[in-house]
């Protein structure tokens, strides 16, 4: 049978509401880039056949790509699954003019890239025919038969980066089954749940207070913002990429070896009262945003007229909570991503970065990033959960600010485990295009080996950035 009719006939119509946990990322996708090479020069590497029938075959495990996003007033969303009205997951295969080996060469900088591979913005917005797509995934078989690059992009509406994993590593589970021509095991892998009630059913009883900012800012009115809630999701995924297209942020990745967290550690250890638990995820919470202070405010006493006129730097640290919610196991896919606004003195963040003075600014974090409890996820719940509109409260507090930055705290999932059977990817990467003043921890190629960091800012911000030598002492550009 056709995969695609196979994939059709199995979809049922249902409806999925959607929970404040996942409209709160709701803005972006999530977009990343996995290469693979053809070491041995196989003629059959990574069939295309195989590639598209296991991707429909996976898109039946995963029925809410079929479906379309919905607003329903009030900022109340649910994904509206239709039999006989599909929204086609959006699968495109094409030849690249580019040699696995120039993509090497070039440290599979962007540059470098075949001229078209994403399928989709860095926004979750509507494509040239009026849909929002719930998957895009654009397969482009490298010249010569070289290598694959494989660009897969989900909505945030949808899962968050364990979920977004979790699509890829059943698709390649999928096709090596299909491949061995065990196709017949397939519908023997467990199963997914979508449904958010489950977040829910496992909170503690007891509670911890959530911090005032955090409180305040999902909480208190705004009618702008109650606006931006009402309208359709495909109206504000517009306005939002004509934002983000107007800031023409630069992107760059950068690597952070183990060593290089070691040495930052040791370097502030003397200055921090108890240094145990200072991660590298709190380390470079606090270098990241001295560096970005500090640039912003070189950038900005060169262009007096674009001064900012805050005294602090407002930023959303975004935690994953689904230890927290006992959703470890991977059959829940949705979202399981708590925020944290804080707002850090400029007059901290600005002055010259130092052992001291960094050791400040990772003991000033030090409350936010070491209590993420149960209790504590539990009354971020309970504040939001009734307030379906509330999402939109950052959204539009951040998006009037050239400053505000968001840093997602934990590291993403290992994306190197996506084998399909050729063996790992030899690079992972997002795409260039995204937001200003945002930063995400990646696992390296080499996950014993540091982290990756994805960073953004605005071009004269990135300048500064560039030319920070502390931050140059820490963290390598790969590109």
């Amino acid at each position: 049978m056709n995969a695609d009719k196979e994939y059709l006939d199995s979809i049922k119509s249902q409806q999925i509401p959607l929970c404040v946990l996942d409209t709160q990322g709701s803005f972006s996708n999530i977009p990343f880039v996995f290469f693979y090479e053809n070491t041995d020069s196989s003629a059959d590497f990574m069939s295309s056949g195989i590639l598209r029938d296991s991707f429909f075959r996976t898109m039946q495990q995963f029925p809410i790509f079929a479906g379309r996003i919905k607003g329903e007033g009030r900022g109340r969303i649910s994904i509206v699954i239709d039999k006989d009205n599909v929204n086609m997951p959006d699968y495109v295969e094409s030849t690249g003019d580019v040699h696995i080996d120039e993509l090497k060469e070039a440290k599979f900088s962007w540059r470098a890239w075949p001229a078209v591979v994403a399928t989709a913005g860095p926004m979750t917005s509507a494509n040239k025919d009026g849909e929002i797509k719930l998957i895009n995934v654009h397969v482009v078989r490298l010249k010569e038969n070289s290598g694959v690059l494989i660009y897969i992009s989900v909505p945030h509406y949808v899962l968050d980066g364990e979920g977004h994993m979790e699509v890829i590593r059943r698709w390649c589970s999928i096709y090596q089954l299909i491949a061995s021509r065990q196709a017949e095991l397939v519908d023997e892998l467990p199963a997914y749940t979508f449904d958010r009630s489950i977040v829910l059913q496992e909170l503690p009883k007891e509670r911890a207070p959530l911090d005032d900012t955090t409180h305040y800012t999902f909480t208190k009115f705004r009618l702008l913002a109650e606006l931006f809630a009402w309208i359709s999701p495909k109206l504000r995924g517009y306005i939002l990429s004509k934002i983000v297209e107007k800031q023409k942020a630069e992107s760059h990745l950068f690597h952070i070896s183990q060593s290089s967290f070691e040495s930052l550690r040791a370097l502030v250890s003397q200055h921090l009262p108890d240094n145990k638990d200072v991660t590298i995820n709190h380390l470079l919470l606090a270098l990241v945003t001295k560096t970005l202070a500090q640039a912003q405010a070189a950038a900005s006493n060169k262009n007096s007229g674009n001064r900012s006129t805050e005294d602090v730097l407002p930023v959303a640290v975004i935690f994953e909570t689904r230890k927290q919610l006992l959703l470890e196991s991977n059959s829940y896919i949705g979202n399981a991503l708590m925020p944290k606004i804080a707002l850090k003195p400029l007059v901290e963040l600005e002055s010259p970065t130092t052992a001291e003075s960094l050791a400040t600014t990772v003991y000033g974090y030090k409350e936010l990033v070491n209590n993420i409890d149960a209790p504590l996820v539990a009354s971020f719940i309970d504040a939001v959960w009734q307030i379906p509109s509330c999402f939109t409260r950052p959204i539009v507090r951040f998006a009037r600010s050239k400053t505000a930055a968001s840093f997602v705290y934990d590291i993403m999932p290992n994306m190197y485990e996506a084998d399909f059977g050729y063996g790992r990817p030899v690079w992972v990467s997002p795409i260039e295009p995204f937001r200003a003043n945002a930063t995400l921890l990646l696992t390296g190629r080499n996950p014993n080996d540091g982290v990756d960091v994805f960073l953004t800012a605005y071009p004269e911000v990135m300048k500064e950035i560039l030319a920070n030598k502390f931050w140059a002492s820490v963290a390598a550009k790969t590109y």
